[in-house]
């Protein structure tokens, strides 16, 4: 069909609704029709049958326009572009389930608004660069549709800002990424060598040897392929081989997940080396040597051009996503036992020099079955070549092909059996880094703080992130960070012996030995005074807000908020549930998710750490949850408690995540926080912590009065205020009528003040530079000058 044929034809709108139904290939149908009643039932739940039938079909109807026009546009202005087969049809039912998918995007939550769209864009694009087919132009063209109409039919309007993810969505997000470019090739493999601009990956899983009448050649000017009616490729599985290097991005993906710092590390490494391949594919292969390739390959579509551009764009993008790994690369935490990085390089290694010995010695030992017969001296030049899977050898170093069954053996199976042993060494790299989290210094400080307790805050110390100091001749210990010169401790010394005399100083001479300036931070008052006789200065950083479950009651005036609440949830069916993370159903947690993400999405700035958790510390066996349910047993509100323990065990609870949705009932908080007092005093518990709210003291005074120090510290609240509210939460815990006691930063002298207040936002910010303090305190000033001026 001619391009102005094309365009002259007239658009056939029963052709067009009929395709959206119609299956061409019997074999997808089953994954059409599960698609179909996933999808669907999904949609209707969150935007209803009617807006579920307009995207299907009227976004169905508007792609197929858009693909049409678009597919104009290429055949006449783009043609030696490698972008996609032309469109000749109307939408198929994927591009129809594709828009339905996007317009309910927008009448979700945060956490899975994000993840239904990057999902959407990943299918389509992988499908568009990798193959692009007509569907797939289709396919992509549905996402903007969808998108459109979602919005249009009342959705909520996509926002240009970049939404923040929390540090397990942001793992989610890398993992997906690296999924993709470990899948994309396997469906340029299977699509053989398609349109797209990646499709020359394709191409790249053809073997390089082929048979010409029974002839082994390989088309190039050294082993020109005589004149023959039957081509084809010498071992078409070859291609497979291939696969294995992407078997092994799958699985640094899987760790990525986990936050295996060594999946991230393997992920780089082999995009940076599929990157460096490709490229020199890029720079060394001739238009002529394509087009010689392309001689002896009658299937093949591809003109030299498309397929330069096609290697240029397939070079680029493994480098990309390598480098978006390395930026984000404290989104993996978790690093690998000591010596699982050089076990994995010694494993691979030993494969490496194995399987050339067996090239070298095979191939010299069988040179009768090669033809010609092989060089030893240009073998031994392009010998590391040979741990290349073979579809991926440049031409130009095949001076010779295998004959018989044997030389293809050697030609064949050591690269095979190379990358089959890095792939097992990759598994146990990644699985190996797991056991991190349950060796070394952390179980051990845990082990000190189970023995002999520590301070309301004390269980903190045993999150990820942590180093620590033991005491050499007591049971004590100080959880720290280091960051610039500045150790900052996480609280007093915990452990059975934390109050005796000298622990601290003892402390600050092993900072002194590394050259580092101490600082205590977040400790009560009997550590102040037990640091007392140091001289240092000390300043209050928060309040904590302390309840004896054993005495407090909801009676009173300034107390009617929690009554309120708790008649109010009887009202509407809101139950409250007692439990921990391990003994929550897969939908239970995923709804925990769906929560903490739409939390984490509205604010300004990243979700931070130190002594603020999150959701991943909740998965803690000894961290207990109290949630809300409504009245069709959906979870509206969470808290966490951490334990604090004493001399003799669990004494009480400390509160840290505090979230909930969006359209519960107003004083869930209020009635949550009120049933854990309840639970607490039935336990026999002594204390129950709210926490202090960090920066957010209560001074007494004109703020005018205050030290220098205060009164940067009350800035920074002000300014942080907006993004976290640190203020507002202080004051809803005041609802409660608790006992507040001053936490206390306490530090040589205010020379250090600088480096310490760097030291702390990199504490609750890891890997925050100055540049990006400076880019935070800019996004932050004017929404605190708005709140400052609706406060006044």
């Amino acid at each position: 069909m001619g391009t102005a044929a094309f365009i002259d034809a007239p658009l056939d709108l029963r052709a067009v609704l009929v395709a959206l139904f119609r299956v061409d290939d019997l074999r997808l149908l089953p994954f059409i029709v599960a698609g179909i009643l996933l999808i669907g039932a999904g949609a209707e739940r969150v935007m209803g049958a009617r807006r579920v039938l307009l995207a299907y079909i009227g976004g169905g109807v508007a792609i197929s326009v858009l693909g049409l026009a678009i597919g104009v546009v290429e055949t006449s202005f783009l043609p030696a572009l490698p972008l996609n087969s032309p469109p000749f049809e109307g939408a198929p039912p994927i591009a129809a389930l594709l828009a339905v998918t996007m317009a309910s995007s927008c009448f979700a939550g945060a956490l899975w608004r994000r993840r239904v769209r990057l999902a959407s864009v990943f299918v389509a694009l992988t499908l568009f660069l990798y193959s692009a087919s007509a569907s797939d132009l289709y396919a992509l063209v549905a996402l903007p549709v969808g998108l459109a109409i979602g919005m249009l039919a009342g959705g909520r309007r996509a926002r240009l800002r970049v939404q923040r993810s929390s540090h397990h969505e942001t793992r989610v997000l890398l993992s997906a990424l690296t999924a993709v470019t470990a899948i994309g090739p396997v469906i340029a493999t299977v699509c053989g060598s398609g349109a797209g601009l990646l499709s020359v990956y394709g191409w790249l899983s053809m073997d390089p040897l082929t048979s010409a009448d029974g002839i082994v050649c390989v088309g190039s000017s050294a082993l020109p392929c005589p004149s023959a009616e039957n081509y084809a490729e010498l071992q078409p599985l070859a291609g497979w081989i291939a696969i294995l290097p992407l078997a092994i991005l799958l699985v640094a993906s899987w760790g990525i997940l986990r936050g295996r710092r060594g999946a991230l590390s393997l992920a780089i490494a082999m995009n940076l080396l599929v990157f460096a391949g490709v490229a020199y594919l890029f720079a060394v292969t001739e238009p002529s040597t394509l087009a010689d390739l392309a001689a002896v390959r009658p299937t093949d579509a591809i003109s030299v051009w498309q397929t330069l551009v096609g290697l240029a764009v397939s070079a680029l993008v493994p480098l990309v996503v390598a480098l978006t790994l390395f930026v984000f690369r404290r989104a993996a935490p978790v690093p690998s036992v000591p010596g699982a990085r050089s076990s994995f390089a010694l494993t691979v290694g030993i494969a490496a020099s194995g399987t050339l010995a067996f090239t070298l010695a095979g191939t010299l030992g069988f040179a009768d079955q090669f033809s010609p017969r092989p060089d030893a001296a240009f073998l031994v030049q392009t010998l590391p070549l040979r741990l290349l899977p073979p579809t991926l050898l440049p031409v130009e170093s095949v001076q010779f092909v295998p004959l018989t069954p044997w030389a293809q053996a050697i030609w064949y199976l050591p690269s095979a059996v190379f990358w089959a042993v890095c792939l097992v060494a990759a598994l146990r790299l990644v699985v190996r880094s797991s056991e991190a989290q349950a060796t070394g210094d952390r179980v051990r400080a845990r082990a000190v703080l189970e023995r002999g307790g520590g301070g309301t805050l004390a269980w903190m110390t045993t999150w990820p992130g942590n180093a620590y100091w033991f005491a050499p001749d007591a049971d004590a210990a100080f959880a720290y960070r280091v960051s610039g010169g500045v150790a900052v401790t996480l609280g007093g010394a915990f452990g059975a012996d934390r109050a005796r005399p000298g622990i601290g100083r003892a402390f600050v001479d092993f900072c002194g030995e590394h050259g580092w300036t101490p600082v205590f931070y977040s400790v009560d008052d009997e550590t102040r005074d037990a640091l007392a006789d140091l001289g240092w200065q000390h300043t209050s950083v928060a309040d904590e807000a302390l309840l004896d479950p054993r005495t407090w009651t909801p009676t009173g005036k300034k107390r009617q908020d929690v009554r309120t609440a708790t008649n109010r949830a009887a009202r509407e069916g809101v139950t409250t549930q007692w439990t921990r993370w391990i003994d929550l159903t897969f939908l239970d947690r995923a709804q925990l998710r769906e929560i903490s993400e739409g939390w984490v999405a509205d604010k300004t700035i990243p979700e931070m750490g130190f002594t603020l958790g999150g959701l991943d510390e909740t998965a803690d066996p000894a961290v207990r949850l109290m949630l809300a349910r409504d009245r069709e047993g959906r979870i509206v509100a969470v808290t966490s408690w951490l334990p604090v323990r004493g001399w003799d065990g669990v004494v009480g609870y400390a509160l840290d995540v505090m979230r909930r949705r969006d359209d519960a009932m107003n004083g869930v908080m209020e009635f949550v926080i009120g049933a854990v007092v309840e639970q607490a005093r039935a336990e026999g518990c002594s204390v129950l912590s709210l926490s202090g709210s960090p920066l957010a003291s209560h001074r007494e005074g004109d703020a005018a009065d205050l030290p220098a120090v205060d009164r940067v510290l009350e800035q920074l609240s002000a300014l942080l205020e907006p993004a976290y509210g640190f203020r507002s939460l202080a004051n809803f815990k005041k609802k409660f009528q608790p006992e507040f006691a001053p936490m206390w930063m306490i530090y040589p002298d205010a020379t250090h003040l600088p480096a310490i207040g760097l030291a702390l936002l990199r504490c609750y910010v890891p890997g925050l530079t100055l540049a990006g303090a400076a880019r935070l305190g800019a996004r932050l000033r004017p929404a605190a000058r708005e709140s400052a001026e609706v406060s006044a």
